[in-house]
């Protein structure tokens, strides 16, 4: 068994890597610049989810013991309409190459047949493959990694278009952990996940001031720190849905699924605190 790792270079699927690897799991990571981008020690191909002449790679790569790829995580790419190339890809690993389990990250607001990857979750179950979509509300590695870290850092300021709504957020460590339970559990799934931590706060020491901007100047906001206008739309649009309430909802599919509770985003401020006061 090998597993493929879509967004190789991403947030989530490196940490589902060092899952597999911790696990003496085979797998590979997949990513516009292969094997230059990847840490040292684990395994990539070049795969561009717009030039369907590279979706072979995955299956040509040499992989240990000879092993097929068996499963498949899938990122999307940062695109207003993902749903045609992912499913091409889609159709390509299972009637060519048999892959028959798909995992698929989505937003936490995304529905079966709706926009974005909803097309995308109700083509995984028109053909009949396995499949477990993972709806992840607001990543908190956003606030360290991201967007709003040199904000945080530097202005003491956290600027959405979320007005007064409410939010969970969620470590994209545990993310990675229900991620690795669906790629490699034996018991076939058809299902959705939502994964969802408890609350933000802060213990910087400080006060961060949450700037609530317009749609109009959010979606500027983005376009001007480097954001394609679609992802910059498509980021508005979610934290307006945060603020008309769609987030406002907590689950245990974390700790169902992996046996322990997901991190409090205190702790995790705490973990990384000294990103932002560096």
């Amino acid at each position: 068994m090998t597993i493929l790792l879509t967004g190789g270079t991403g947030k989530t699927s490196l940490r589902v890597a060092r899952l597999l690897q911790d696990g003496n799991i085979s797998f590979l990571l997949a990513s516009r610049r292969g094997a230059t981008a990847a840490p040292d020690g684990m395994p990539a191909v070049n795969f561009n989810w717009l030039d369907s002449s590279t979706f072979e790679n995955p299956f040509t790569h040499s992989l240990s013991n000879q092993e097929t790829i068996s499963a498949i995580y899938l990122i999307s790419p940062e695109i207003a309409e993902p749903a045609n190339s992912m499913n091409d890809f889609i159709d390509f690993a299972v009637q060519k190459h048999k892959v028959g389990r798909f995992v698929l990250l989505a937003g936490n607001s995304i529905e079966q047949g709706g926009i974005h990857v909803g097309k995308v979750w109700q083509h995984l179950v028109d053909i009949g493959v396995e499949y477990c979509v993972i709806r992840a509300t607001w990543f908190m590695e956003r606030m360290s990694e991201q967007e709003h870290l040199p904000m945080i850092k530097n202005d003491n300021k956290l600027y959405t278009a979320c007005g007064d709504g409410k939010a969970a957020f969620i470590s994209a460590t545990d993310v990675a952990a229900v991620v690795f339970q669906a790629l490699t559990e034996r018991t076939p799934q058809h299902c959705d996940y939502r994964v969802i931590a408890k609350k933000l706060s802060s213990v910087l020491g400080r006060t961060i001031e949450h700037v609530r901007l317009s749609p109009e100047d959010n979606i500027r906001r983005y376009v001007e720190s480097g954001f394609p206008e679609h992802y910059a739309k498509l980021l508005t649009w979610l934290e307006t849905s945060t603020a008309q309430g769609a987030e406002e909802r907590l689950t245990g599919d974390v700790e169902r699924v992996t046996g322990r509770p997901p991190m409090l985003f205190d702790d995790w401020v705490r973990l990384h605190k000294n990103v932002w006061n560096h």
